[in-house]
């Protein structure tokens, strides 16, 4: 009874949740830690666990029109700085072998996701305050036919994904074949499960909906990538968020120690299947990645010296984290790498030209191969097994200093937040706000770096839009989104009520 008073006190005083939550999780966090953790690092590590989860609260006290774009974005921050500080492994892994890293560079790299979240959400905050998008008026069409069409090109980019190499079509056509197979079944897929979450969805659906789950799943971990997964659930999360106003926390929890569970394994799936034999078929990569991992962690639970749990801990968080690779660029730029000035970002205006019209232009690759030489990462003859990326905000020091998160990640933030509202906002209708949601993986890719992150979105756009030209139809200038849509229900009776409401597809 005096826990539940609590509690009911707690709710009538947001300040104290808005800061005792972060406060409480980064006590935890300092007094788990096996490393000497300074209490600037933590002061740090709090602003950032804050930050997010300030934003989250304010989002969930408002009207939830929207995804909480900028609370996802600094969560993922979060998770890529904080978490390694005081659970990973203060070194990093050079060509030469791994080399501690100071204390004040870790430090310094605190210092610089700190000023780059804050410019980030100014750009975001300043994107939505003017609104200076335009309205977007064209939606999918509801016809018969269209529904045919879209389950088409379901099962037809389900089909691709399996079976057809990304290499078919040559060096020009990859990316084409990559983004076709990634994001056009997976658009399919947001539109039917936010019909499953309104009950108003065929029987037919419902199993092409489940075909492409075991599939996807598990054609992309028996290929050795997490990505699909993570990649799925986000969609996933960004569906239910628009259904149901309000971020599947639950299951996020859920599936998160999956993710770590197969993190363990996947240097050595890669290693049997990437590097040696690779003629197993699927059951059997599947199989294999699931007993290395299970092994891995049976090992550092049975292990009392807790040695082996500390190794694995370290291997685990060193594949999510950025903290290692920024810190060591604080230590070597720019007194062994000079400041670029810009030099790295364009490669951003020739990702836009189709490679068929120009067969050598350069890579959006070519700037972490240049990162991974010039920071001792990895040797020039290893580049074509091994890509490394350190994230458009380490990234934007390597150009600038400590103006390249005000000089790039506020500007990145307007953008983002540009997105935000043609994407991932109430008003976007059915088409734009779910492909918003097949986006969002993308969005949230904190480690990639500017070039690759820019072009990778605008390319995955155009590939969706040009695919979905048979389905698309003018809402008119005078219409908006259908507002039952996105009406946030009162409660679940009226949630019940909404759905019922709604035309189920037709057959």
């Amino acid at each position: 009874m005096q826990l539940l008073t609590r509690f009911q006190t707690l709710r009538k005083r947001p300040m104290i949740a808005d800061v005792g939550v972060p406060l409480l999780v980064t006590a935890l966090f300092w007094y788990s830690s096996s490393y000497d953790v300074t209490l600037a690092e933590t002061g740090a590590a709090f602003l950032l666990g804050w930050l997010p989860w300030a934003s989250y609260r304010n989002w969930y006290r408002g009207e939830r029109k929207g995804i909480p774009l900028f609370a996802l974005l600094a969560g993922m921050y979060w998770l890529a700085y904080v978490v390694p500080l005081f659970w990973g492994s203060h070194k990093v892994g050079l060509v030469s072998g791994p080399r501690p890293l100071s204390e004040r560079a870790i430090t310094a790299s605190l210092y610089l996701v700190v000023t780059g979240v804050v410019a980030l959400g100014a750009g975001i905050k300043l994107a939505a305050r003017f609104r200076w998008v335009p309205a977007i008026r064209v939606d999918v069409a509801g016809t018969p036919e269209h529904w045919h069409y879209l389950r088409i090109i379901f099962i037809v980019g389900t089909l691709v994904k399996v079976f057809v190499p990304i290499t078919e079509w040559g060096e020009g056509g990859r990316q084409f074949i990559s983004n076709f197979e990634n994001m056009v079944p997976a658009f399919s897929f947001a539109i039917f499960l936010r019909y499953y979450l309104r009950r108003k969805i065929s029987d037919l659906d419902k199993f092409l909906m489940l075909g492409y789950v075991l599939l996807a799943l598990g054609v992309g971990i028996s290929s050795g990538w997490l990505g699909s997964f993570s990649g799925f659930g986000i969609v996933c999360v960004i569906v239910y968020t628009y259904e149901r106003r309000k971020l599947p926390l639950t299951a996020a929890l859920i599936v998160l120690p999956i993710i770590l569970f197969f993190q363990t394994g996947k240097a050595a799936f890669r290693e049997r299947y990437w590097r040696g034999d690779s003629a197993g078929g699927y059951s059997e990569r599947v199989a294999f990645w699931v007993e290395s991992s299970w092994n891995m962690w049976a090992d550092a639970i049975t292990d009392r010296t807790g040695q082996t749990g500390k190794l694995l801990a370290d291997a685990t968080l060193g594949r999510l984290s950025l903290l290692q690779q920024t810190a060591n660029v604080m230590e070597f730029t720019p007194g062994r790498v000079p400041y670029q000035y810009g030099r790295l970002y364009s490669y951003i205006g020739v990702t836009f030209i189709p490679r068929f019209l120009w067969p050598d232009k350069p890579s959006a690759n070519d700037a972490n191969r240049w990162y991974q030489v010039s920071y001792g990462l990895t040797l020039p003859r290893g580049l074509s097994s091994v890509s490394i990326s350190v994230g458009t905000l380490a990234e934007s020091y390597i150009n600038f200093g400590w103006l390249g998160p005000v000089l790039i990640m506020f500007p990145l933030g307007i953008f983002l937040g540009s997105l935000q509202r043609i994407f991932l906002h109430a008003d976007s209708g059915l088409l734009f706000s779910s492909m918003g949601a097949v986006l969002a993986p993308q969005l949230l890719t904190v480690e990639s770096q500017m070039a690759e992150y820019v072009a990778g979105l605008a390319q995955q756009v155009f590939v969706l839009l040009l695919v979905l030209i048979p389905v698309l139809k003018s809402r008119g200038r005078g219409k908006a989104a259908p507002a039952r849509m996105f009406a946030r229900p009162a409660n679940q009776a009226e949630i019940l009520r909404s759905n019922t409401s709604l035309q189920k597809p037709p057959l």
